[in-house]
């Protein structure tokens, strides 16, 4: 050992010295200068391993979330792989996966019970908007935003000013005391304030209205101060409010009033009922189409469907009644996929993706422009055709007078179809796209309208083949499959992922679907040759 160091700390041992070192052995110091530089060097080692294991740090941090990024979209490629390809069919009317999962909006045990009239910070007051969904929107945040300011909620007061001018009230369209008690140990709510709380307020209820989207903390930050103050305040135009983020346990209540608490009327929900058995009387299943071309709606859209002179100058008109809308060119916004599908459109599109000429369809919407003339290129490629008006006949009548009533009608019928379609992503779309998601991922179409533009304009130089082939192409992840978005993002009401869970009895690991008491593994899905040829190009 010490003729190594020895060796090691004499000047021949420091020939590889860096020269700053080498520059300073003189004889009667040589010992201790070469003690120094072995020491500076064993620093520079050591703040060379702290650098270099900081880059790797950072490295690993990078790479895990593109890890991570590919992993998931390597999920999203074998549950989407050839689903709807080329080569290999697909059950159009339901997914395969859709058993896997179901709606789980139940409150937690640590949710705490709602408190008491008497003991809440004060009463909050809900003056929704737009028509019958967009409505439903508001309704649903309503009960959120009074559970965070740990209010007592009024029960809301609908839109009677809107462009539907329906003068329908809250219990006019849902249970109201099913809504009430169904809330109980969430919220508190009542369907009006106390005649004695009221005539002990210095001031009638304060009016405002929120930021769309509003956090949680707006929430605590600018209207509690001013419920404690004043008792009641009236949040006006209440829809789309509050922020499609929040914690699991309020996503959830969300879920429990959307897809729970909302519950119709006797009257509409047997008349519903009843058109969704005599559709069910023609055809074990059917397809349920919401089909948004009223006029207002395509002038508000800024977009030309090919009706000429006529057209623009009619649509022009509607447009002026909005003062603020920018000019947009029709051409531009049909490339960015804002323009809603034409109804021979959405029938080339169901056509394509593999539903046949005697497929029963239920055809829900309002004044369509250019009436009869613009539904018959849809009613050729789907004879079976029907709307509300032909089933229910003079069953009708009582509820013609009420846009949102007759909306109600159609959710009924929608919803309880075997595949839903829509030409738009309005507000009946989304709302019905989660609900159908939360209900079993039940068949639901979006059309994929930037890209089916392109398709449409040339549909005319292409084979029927080989248009079939590019519809069911540029509809992968638009056909309301469990994976087509990832978890937390997209509108909530469209993508309620905080309420869907997976089923107890097909415990997804991996690719592995685990059947608990059964030996050994099914596989979710068989992984066949043809599969891992198309992992390996």
């Amino acid at each position: 050992m010490a003729v190594t160091m020895a060796k090691q700390l004499s000047p021949q041992g420091l020939s590889g010295v860096s020269p700053p070192c080498s520059a300073f052995l003189v004889p009667e110091k040589w010992l201790r200068t070469a003690w120094a530089c072995q020491r500076r060097r064993a620093i520079s080692r050591s703040v060379l391993c702290g650098v270099m294991l900081f880059a790797l740090g950072l490295v690993s941090l990078f790479t895990g979330q593109i890890a991570a990024d590919l992993e998931w979209s390597r999920i999203r490629g074998r549950w989407r792989s050839k689903r709807v390809g080329y080569n290999t069919p697909t059950d159009i009317w339901k997914s395969e996966f859709a058993n896997l999962y179901h709606g789980c909006g139940d409150r937690s045990p640590h949710f705490r019970d709602a408190v008491q009239d008497s003991e809440s910070n004060g009463y909050l007051l809900i003056a929704t908007s737009g028509g019958l969904n967009q409505q439903r929107t508001g309704i649903t945040d309503a009960v959120v935003v009074a559970r965070i300011l740990n209010a007592t909620l009024v029960v809301p007061e609908l839109d009677h000013h809107s462009f539907w001018k329906d003068d329908s009230d809250f219990a006019d369209i849902f249970d109201v005391d099913w809504f009430i008690n169904s809330l109980s140990k969430d919220v508190t709510v009542v369907k009006r304030i106390p005649d004695k709380v009221m005539r002990s307020m210095e001031k009638p209820p304060y009016t405002m209205r929120v930021p769309r989207k509003s956090t949680p903390e707006y929430y605590l930050e600018q209207v509690l101060p001013l419920l404690l103050r004043r008792r009641a305040v009236q949040l006006t135009k209440f829809d789309y409010r509050l922020t499609n983020k929040l914690d699991e346990e309020l996503q959830k209540l969300r879920c429990r009033v959307n897809y729970h608490s909302l519950r119709f009327t006797k009257p509409i929900k047997l008349i519903g009922r009843k058109l969704v058995k005599r559709m069910r009387t023609m055809s074990s299943r059917y397809i349920a189409i919401h089909l948004r071309f009223e006029p207002d709606m395509l002038a508000f859209s800024g977009c030309y469907f090919g009706g000429g002179d006529k057209e623009r100058n009619e649509l022009g008109e509607i447009r002026k009644r909005w003062a603020t809308l920018p000019d947009m060119s029709a051409e531009v916004e049909r490339s960015r996929g804002k323009c809603p599908l034409t109804p021979q459109e959405v029938g080339l599109m169901l056509r394509a993706l593999g539903f046949v000429n005697n497929t029963y369809l239920y055809v829900a919407s309002g004044e369509i422009y250019g009436g009869e003339a613009t539904l018959q290129p849809l009613k050729g490629l789907f004879p079976n055709f029907y709307t509300k008006e032909m089933l229910a006949g003079n069953d009708l009548k009582p509820f013609l007078p009420f846009s949102s009533r007759l909306a109600a009608i159609d959710y009924i019928v929608c919803n309880e179809s075997d595949v839903f379609a829509t030409n738009n992503n309005g507000n009946m779309a989304k709302i019905l796209a989660g609900h159908r998601r939360y209900m079993g991922h039940k068949r639901t179409i979006r059309p994929n309208a930037k890209k089916l533009s392109s398709l449409f304009k040339a549909c005319k130089q292409m084979e029927w083949e080989m248009f079939s082939r590019k519809v069911k192409l540029v509809q992968r992840g638009f056909m309301g499959e469990p994976d087509e978005v990832r978890p937390g993002r997209g509108d909530f009401h469209e993508f309620p992922s905080s309420c869907i869970c997976q089923n107890p009895d097909h415990l997804v690991i991996g690719w592995t679907s685990m059947k608990p008491g059964i030996g050994g593994n099914e596989t979710v899905r068989q992984l066949a040759a043809s599969e891992v040829e198309t992992s390996g190009r």
